[in-house]
């Protein structure tokens, strides 16, 4: 006969032995149990007991809740229960957080057999969870919960409340003497299963649950565990919060009941430390002294010894203390050697890696390169069919002032693109830029040479005449409106849309067909789909741009998917003595997969952006090939628009200058453009240029009008507000003599320029005040409306780049003018600060520099001086539009960037 323990409890227990939690004899009531959470786990926790829910209750109306063994009947109350003849003696509560108290009130009122409740429901208001407690407590009622996944009993073969074991709990739960007490009712389920790998199996598993209060806490359970013969040891798994583990373990040690069972603890959360709310489970969230660490300290002192390190495992008859969960099977079986204790079982699996799927772009050290195993049933058929879709996929959602590409940092002011600042980007070469805001990555060599490839033969073959463009400029168009003439006329170009037809039929194919390195053979069936799909009778012969493209393809040595197929299909062509169809844009096709390859399988850009990626980068060469300044006097104009070629020209940045500034650059000249280019790409998308791009696509335009958008939303006073600034300084500098603007020992004298026009510039204000002006001539390029209000302010992206020239020996007269000016600006008491130099005085002073010696021969008049600056602007911004249109039609909704009518009002 048992010998019954006082129970050393100051509150009411119900049970002596753990195997008295639940039984095969339990019969249960679930609150709730057509809700969605209850429908989908009571069937499985019936089945899996033979049977043990008696009955249901779904408040005001009645049914029945299927089952593969038979249906459980559910009705209106507790009381309508009760009246049809169900006896039952744990009650399970899936109700919302606001209605656990009144259900456990009626169970406890209506039902005088009841021995347990298990609260299923989370986040319970504590004053209503210590009304439970004083409703159970009074009633002599165990109470689960809240917030957890209920109580399962591996010899009985039962389990009660929430998902403990998962969907199939015969499985997990295995018969064995670990008994274990979990606050994470999903790491119940995963230590049972690991405790298998070492040969252990359960005797009862409970999810305490981790609200603010537990009620089967971890002193009820160790007293509970000792007491019942089947369980030799137990796991506990703690959360930080509360000082349940330290009364447990302070009770065993002052003898208030006796336990002598090894225990097996995991303490986690020491990241929860510092914050100030609950972060997951409502009661993980320390206090004083009970944090994780407090926590791992008692366990030791308890134990005896360190936390278990598997290199060199120590233990006590006590147990021990794990850092993870998965050294619970190791350090468990070292307990029981201890002891010398066998395991209940045959160790059943491992808890190695078994990775179902894997990245083929990331090169990992030989030690860490794990086979992929072929996942199970259904998971199986699934990764194979999404292994099939590639690319980013992105909720769509109203983007008006949006943006995944571009932002303002709100704490620098300085634009960013994909995460980098325009100060970083402004560094790399035109090519690099472009590429980043397709592929949010940098390129590679190879990359960076298709780019140019690419760019240097879209210059080269488009129409070079520029009919729009032309008649624009007739008509003294503004620079943005001439380019935006001529690209607005490309239109659906049938090539780009021949282009993106191929290269979503070459992705299919690779997708299908599994296309990956060369040492995976080729599908049979594969060569039965490419005649119909590439191949034609006719061998029309190839112009100069298609024989560098596909030397490209012929010459690569690592092939990517799409230049191994495009290269398989070329031989397939030339076996056969037949020509490819559209060959020029099926080379395009293959080359805008190869280059975007990579970040469309890592997922940073969608599927869209990769098949239209010919299309981005066509249209920014055209756009760079309207933006030629003065194309019958620019020696290199007629050898970088020859259709023959050469191919081979080293990038496209060294083409722009020569296009821009009509001579072959220097070293400097090319920084000084990388500076120019990269600071205007973005200023988020809040600018105007910006607004106009993802307008466009909002209304449904094609990628061309979408750059049209932006072209139409500069002007003179976004993005052509330079010419100012060039003025400015030609009036102040012409009549100097200013020979080199670069030459550091023959500036003039800049401080005393500065000083008088200072001095003008006083006396200017004076007399427009004096007069009651409200709107006068401002200086262009100082002050800011963000960099503002010190004793002496500066704009952090005009200082970067005036330190970088400086650290490369670089001398700009006109910058340093400006930095003369605002000094004397305040010295001579017109301004009350030292306003900053802002970013847009660097356009103006690079791009006056570069053209100077030019402009002092009289070959270049002002206004094409003005519209080069002007022009700059429209290439660097092109990039950060690129980027802006992909994000807007990978993100965006139609009709999303229209005003709403609450934001609009009339006026008189």
């Amino acid at each position: 006969m048992r010998q019954l323990a006082t129970k050393p409890f100051p509150f009411f227990v119900g049970l002596y032995s753990l195997e008295e939690l639940v039984t095969r004899d339990s019969r249960v009531c679930v609150i709730n149990i057509l809700g969605n959470e209850s429908r989908k786990v009571t069937p499985v926790s019936h089945e899996y007991s033979k049977g043990n829910v008696v009955a249901g209750v779904q408040y005001g109306r009645r049914g029945i809740l299927e089952t593969r063994i038979g249906d459980i009947p559910v009705y209106r109350s507790i009381r309508d229960v009760n009246k049809h003849g169900h006896a039952f003696d744990i009650g399970v509560v899936y109700l919302p957080p606001a209605a656990v108290s009144q259900a456990v009130w009626e169970l406890v009122t209506y039902n005088k057999d009841l021995k347990r409740i298990v609260i299923v429901t989370e986040k319970v208001p504590v004053r209503d969870t210590l009304n439970v407690r004083y409703i159970c407590q009074d009633a002599g009622v165990d109470v689960i919960g809240c917030n957890c996944l209920g109580v399962a009993n591996a010899w009985d073969h039962v389990r009660v409340g929430g998902a403990l074991g998962g969907d199939k709990p015969e499985e997990t739960l295995q018969k064995g003497s670990i008994a274990i007490h979990s606050n994470s009712g999903n790491f119940t389920t995963t230590i049972a299963t690991y405790l298998q790998t070492a040969g252990f199996g359960i005797s009862t598993a409970v999810s305490s649950g981790k609200d603010v209060y537990i009620h089967f806490a971890a002193p009820e359970f160790l007293y509970a565990a000792q007491n019942d013969p089947r369980t030799k040891a137990a796991v506990l798994y703690v959360e930080p919060g509360g000082y349940y583990e330290k009364q447990a373990l302070d009770w065993i040690i002052e003898r208030k009941f006796s336990f002598n069972k090894p225990i097996v603890a995991c303490v986690t959360g020491r990241w929860k430390k510092e914050i100030a709310r609950p972060c997951g489970h409502a009661g993980a969230m320390a206090g004083s002294g009970d944090d994780a660490e407090s926590k791992e300290r008692w366990f030791d002192s308890y134990f005896g010894v360190p936390a278990f390190d598997p290199e060199n495992p120590k233990v006590s008859k006590k147990g021990v203390r794990v850092t993870s969960i998965q050294h619970i099977p190791a350090a468990m079986a070292e307990v029981y050697r201890k002891l010398d204790e066998k395991p209940d079982f045959q160790p059943r699996g491992d808890l190695s890696l078994k990775p179902w799927l894997e990245d083929k772009l990331v090169k990992l050290p030989h030690s860490l390169q794990i086979p992929v195993m072929k996942a199970v049933p259904p998971y199986d058929t699934q990764i194979q069919e999404i292994s099939r879709q590639v690319g980013a996929n992105y909720l769509r959602r109203n983007m008006r002032n949006k943006s995944g590409a571009t932002r303002m940092n709100p704490a620098t002011q300085v634009a960013e693109m994909h995460g980098k600042t325009v100060l970083e980007l402004s560094r790399n070469s035109f090519e690099e830029n472009l590429y980043f805001s397709i592929g949010q990555i940098m390129p590679d060599k190879a990359d960076l040479r298709r780019m140019n490839l690419l760019l240097s033969g879209f210059l080269r073959t488009g129409d070079n005449r520029m009919p729009a463009a032309e008649a624009a400029r007739r008509n003294d168009a503004t620079p943005n409106a001439v380019v935006a003439a001529e690209i607005a006329a490309v239109g659906n170009h049938p090539m780009l849309e021949k282009v993106r037809a191929i290269s979503v039929n070459l992705l299919d194919l690779i997708r299908e067909y599994q296309i990956s390195d060369e040492s995976t053979p080729l599908s049979k069936e594969l060569d039965r789909q490419i005649p119909k799909l590439f191949l034609s009778k006719e061998k029309p012969g190839n112009n100069a741009f298609e024989e560098a493209l596909q030397k490209e393809i012929r010459t690569s040595t690592k092939l990517k998917p799409p230049f191994r197929l495009c290269r398989h299909i070329l031989e397939t062509a030339e076996g056969k003595g037949q020509g490819i169809k559209d060959r020029l844009e099926f080379l395009l096709a293959a080359f805008g997969l190869c280059l975007f390859w990579n970040p469309m399988l890592g997922k940073r850009i969608p599927r869209q952006a990769v098949e239209d990626s010919i299309s981005y980068i066509y249209l920014v060469a055209r756009i760079s090939a309207v933006c030629a300044m003065r194309r019958g006097k620019n020696p290199h104009w007629e050898k970088l628009s020859d259709p023959e070629g050469p191919y081979s020209h080293p990038d496209f940045t060294d083409s722009l200058f020569r296009l821009l500034f009509g001579r072959k650059p220097g070293e400097s000249d090319l920084t000084e453009l990388k500076y120019l280019l990269g600071l205007t790409l973005t200023n988020g998308p809040g600018t105007l240029s910006a607004k106009g791009a993802k307008e466009s696509v909002s209304a449904r335009n094609a990628v061309s009008m979408a750059f049209v958008g932006f072209l139409s939303n500069t002007g003179l006073a976004h993005g052509g507000n330079g010419f100012e600034a060039v003025e400015y300084l030609l009036d102040r500098f012409e009549p100097a003599g200013l020979e080199d603007p670069g030459d550091a020992k023959k500036k003039p004298d800049l401080k005393a320029l500065a000083n008088q026009a200072a001095k003008e510039y006083g006396k200017y204000k004076r007399e427009a005040k004096t007069l009651g002006l409200l709107e006068y001539k401002r200086i262009p390029c100082i002050n800011h409306p963000v960099f503002k209000g010190n004793d002496i302010n500066i704009d952090p992206r005009e200082d970067f780049v005036r330190k970088e020239l400086e650290a490369r020996g670089v001398t700009n007269v006109f910058l340093d003018f400006y930095h003369h000016l605002v000094k004397e600006l305040f010295d001579e008491g017109v301004t009350e600060n030292v306003f900053c130099v802002n970013v847009d005085a660097v356009l103006a002073v690079i791009a006056l520099k570069l053209i100077w010696p030019e402009f002092r021969k009289g070959l270049w008049p002002r206004r094409e001086i003005q519209d080069l600056v002007f022009v700059l602007f429209l290439l660097g911004r092109s990039i950060g539009s690129t980027a802006e249109i992909i994000d807007h039609r990978s993100r965006g909704q139609d009709m999303d960037c229209r005003t709403p009518q609450s934001e609009v009002a009339f006026v008189l």
